[in-house]
């Protein structure tokens, strides 16, 4: 079994670009020939937690399956912690995770949060959010980065360096592309992220923290990401 997951720090946008590439390396990696639609590429990569298509659905795809998820790694199959499929895990900053999420909060109308930012920012901070805590979903994922089935990717890396993000996950996949594939690919990727939304930038965080908000965050940084583990993000490109 072949099966790909991607986690709750990844919130749009690295989880929309990450399912778009597997998509289309999965599809060949020729632009041209691919359909890119949300819908096509939703079908091929569904949610395991999600009502639709359902567990028992998912259990009947053919192998190799490529699945994603927002689950924390204790709640995920028996197989994914039995190392029985491949892994990816795409994580972001904590404090634009902290806005995409209260975006999707605010706009998602099962979710409906009525709630000001303010007190969005303690309730992330205090592990008060669906999913639990950021800050252990990562960490138990970034203690396993060097097990041979994990590629453990950070969005403001792909963001600095995407030909490099592109190949190494290519290679994961086992789908290594040629040099002008490689190329178109990374153009048309380059020519989203110039157009793309405020809320897709690498400190996005700036349009809601304030200075205190900031402040306070720094201070509590350290302890709730385990400084000695070495984790550690850009909050600035």
């Amino acid at each position: 079994m072949f099966s790909v997951f991607s986690f709750l720090s990844i919130l749009a946008p690295p989880g929309v670009w990450l399912q778009d590439l597997i998509y289309l390396l999965l599809e060949g990696g020729n632009l041209g020939k691919t359909n890119l639609s949300l819908e096509t590429v939703e079908d091929s990569i569904p949610f395991l937690e999600a009502p639709s298509p359902g567990l028992e659905l998912l259990k009947s795809l053919p192998s190799p399956r490529y699945i994603k998820s927002h689950l924390p790694y204790g709640l995920l199959p028996e197989g994914v912690r039995n190392k029985e499929c491949k892994v990816i895990y795409i994580t972001r900053n904590p404090k634009d995770v902290m806005c995409s999420f209260y975006d999707f909060h605010r706009t998602v109308r099962m979710v409906h949060y009525k709630g000001t930012f303010h007190q969005f920012f303690y309730r992330f901070i205090n592990n008060k959010l669906g999913y639990g805590s950021y800050f252990r979903h990562v960490l138990e994922w970034w203690e396993r980065r060097k097990d041979d089935n994990l590629l453990f990717l950070k969005y403001e890396d792909i963001r600095k360096d995407l030909k490099s993000s592109v190949e190494q996950l290519a290679n994961f996949l086992e789908r290594p592309l040629t040099p002008a594939a490689l190329k178109e690919i990374c153009t048309h990727f380059e020519e989203e992220v110039a157009y793309n939304r405020k809320e897709d930038r690498v400190g996005y965080w700036k349009y809601y923290f304030t200075v205190h908000m900031n402040e306070k965050f720094d201070k509590i940084l350290p302890d709730r990401l385990s400084a000695s583990t070495g984790l550690d993000f850009q909050y600035t490109l």
